[in-house]
């Protein structure tokens, strides 16, 4: 897809690059910046999220063809899509106005519009959140046939397509909305970061403050990724980007390939927790809970840096067991030489925070001032402007992703639109309060986790979530549980089906760079990322992690989580090791590990014994340093 200006790009390619990239792109700029608004243009949000959808869909059959390049049924698919979305953006005050009105050529319209879509959205987000469409719409029309709780409204051919299509409450709703303005400022910014040359500088960052330390390529990855994260927020992304450099230095360092792949898999599939960008489900949890964006980014800060911490210790106790070292001198970049060469990044990061938080600013238009704040700095330090040959891949490059984005969310539209038309929400809303009333909240809880993994498989992280949260998340918080826990909760869980088999989609894109096994990469990524499926748990009976309560309450809820995630760290390194009579120690490190972490269930939050268990579990982690000597190993 990053194609560049040569003999091969003729010039039809590159206006039909342009047109179908560029001009979305640019679209949604001016309507970030307000610029319809300040021209007095009585231009609707469903006006600009149908053009949005039209120039997705034309793409997507496009770029994504059924053969090995575009041919006639696509181009004609494309022209198909594109006219029945712009169509809607044309007259989508007036069909909102008039949905009671559903002649042959609206109904006929919205029809194509809808199935169009959901064959674009199964070529650029897969056949799994496909089949999750299809069964929808399948629902939508004969779901007042099926039994019991799962009976829904009886709804007729015309009016659900119509809804559909043109409803602000379906697929030019919200969800549509985060992806046109919020998500495509972050894009911009990331991709502008990206081809300056972003992900060299925080490789190399990583690379001079911990690439000597033991381990340390690994731990390169980790640094590396989660700064990358920060303005990337897309794990496959992340890790074909920084993993190419770091899996081959693993690999030279003594990794085996597979334990390679799965830690640059753990480490870049946090990038969707890491603030401030957090993929594009932290915007979405925003606007669904109506919170101010900086609230998301706040509450995510401690549980990102114990997810990190985890994977971090692991790789030091794993290089320990081993007996690795870090990089040579001559292999690691100086730290002065980095940020000279580099400060440029360093500031547009601080003016993205200085408009989030401080000035309280749209997220979407804080990302633009910090672009801006970057090109400026890029030209004051470069002293020329950036060839037309970069500009156009840079088009491209941030093209793909928006049009996934936008088929991603448009689908999920779908999704939405029908369980409102059908009150399916409603009744497994009530189902699950049952399931909570019978059984408890931890049932529930692992009912909702099941079902997250499950939905997760092959779909994109946002997606589960919108899903999830619709249909889980209100049952969780009705029984007792803060509104943000629940549905961090759901996020967490639909972020970690990406590392669990059959289909870990991050394990297996490691893996083709780590030309490693599949199975075992996946199974190193389960173990590296394994506090990705306790953190959410935590996040339940312990929502201060969330920042929800007084400073001492969340300093005791973070101390206990990072404690016990340190012994857990060391207790699969034991499990794991070649070393003697080390499943003793592992043993005696899960058990601490249990005992400090589910502390506040049986001490309660108040007690003051839980001072005592902190000291207990920092103890436990000190003296039982001294066990890890690994220097009897089997032969």
């Amino acid at each position: 897809m990053a194609e560049q200006i040569s003999e091969k790009d003729n010039v039809y390619r590159i206006i039909l690059n342009l047109f179908l990239f560029g001009l979305p792109s640019l679209i949604g700029i001016l309507w970030i910046m307000g610029l319809p608004l300040q021209l007095g243009l009585g231009v609707l949000d469903g006006n600009y999220l149908a053009f949005l959808i039209g120039f997705a869909l034309a793409a997507a059959f496009i770029y994504w063809p059924y053969g090995s390049s575009a041919g006639l049924l696509d181009y004609a698919l494309a022209i198909a899509g594109m006219g029945v979305w712009l169509l809607c953006a044309y007259n989508y005050e007036a069909w909102l106005l008039s949905q009671h009105e559903r002649g042959i050529f609206k109904v006929t319209a919205a029809i194509i519009a809808i199935l169009l879509l959901s064959e674009g959205v199964r070529k650029t987000a897969g056949n799994g959140m496909a089949g999750v469409i299809l069964a929808s719409l399948l629902y939508g029309l004969f779901g007042h046939n099926a039994p019991g709780m799962f009976e829904g409204a009886q709804n007729d051919v015309d009016r659900l397509f119509v809804y559909l299509y043109t409803d602000g409450s379906a697929v030019l709703g919200f969800i549509i909305m985060v992806a046109g303005t919020l998500i495509l400022g972050f894009l911009v910014l990331g991709q502008v970061m990206q081809a300056s040359g972003a992900t060299i500088f925080f490789s190399d960052i990583a690379m001079a403050a911990i690439g000597r330390r033991r381990g340390g390529p690994a731990k390169v990855s980790v640094v590396g990724s989660s700064l990358m994260g920060t303005v990337s927020g897309a794990t496959v992304a992340n890790i074909m980007s920084t993993g190419m450099v770091s899996i081959p230095m693993m690999k030279r360092n003594g990794f085996s390939a597979h334990m390679a792949a799965g830690i640059e898999a753990v480490a870049s599939n946090g990038s969707q927790l890491a603030p401030p960008v957090m993929g594009a489900t932290a915007f979405i949890i925003a606007e669904y809970l109506e919170l101010p964006y900086s609230t998301i980014v706040a509450s995510a800060i401690i549980p990102a840096i114990i997810y990190y911490l985890f994977l971090f210790c692991q790789i030091d106790f794993y290089a320990r067991d081993k007996g690795m070292e870090g990089l040579k001198d001559e292999e690691v970049p100086k730290l002065t030489q980095v940020l000279k060469t580099g400060w440029i990044f360093v500031i547009p990061l601080v003016v993205l925070i200085f408009f989030l938080f401080v000035l309280s600013f749209n997220p979407a238009k804080s990302a633009l001032y910090s672009t801006a704040s970057l090109l400026v700095l890029a030209l004051l330090k470069f002293r020329k402007l950036p060839s037309l040959d970069m500009i156009y891949q840079s088009i491209i490059l941030l093209g793909k992703p928006f049009v996934m984005l936008v088929m991603i969310c448009a689908g999920a539209g779908i999704i939405i639109g029908v369980i409102n038309m059908t009150g399916l929400g409603f009744s497994l809303a009530l189902a699950l309060s049952d399931v909570g009333a019978a059984y408890g909240l931890f049932v529930m809880l692992l009912l909702t986790a099941f079902i997250s993994i499950i939905l997760g498989m092959g779909m994109p992280t946002s997606a589960v979530y919108i899903i999830v949260a619709m249909l889980l998340a209100p049952s969780i918080a009705d029984m007792g549980v803060p509104l943000i826990a629940a549905h961090f909760f759901v996020f967490y869980f639909g972020l970690a089906s990406m590392l669990t088999p059959p289909v870990a989609i991050a394990s297996y894109a490691a893996a083709s760079l780590a030309k490693s096994d599949l199975r075992k990469t996946s199974l190193a990524g389960l173990r590296l990322g394994l506090s990705a499926f306790i953190i959410p748990f935590y996040f339940i009976y312990n929502p201060e992690i969330l920042l929800i309560g007084s400073p001492i309450e969340i300093a005791i809820s973070g101390l206990l989580l990072a404690i016990s995630g340190i012994l857990l760290a060391r207790a699969l390194t034991f499990f794991g090791s070649d070393a003697k009579n080390t499943a003793l120690y592992g043993i005696v490190d899960l058990a601490a590990c249990l005992i400090v972490g589910t502390s506040t269930l049986w001490l309660g939050k108040e007690s003051i014994l839980i001072y005592a268990m902190i000291l207990f579990g920092i103890g436990s982690i000190y003296f039982g340093n001294r066990f890890l000597n690994f220097e009897q190993k089997t032969v």
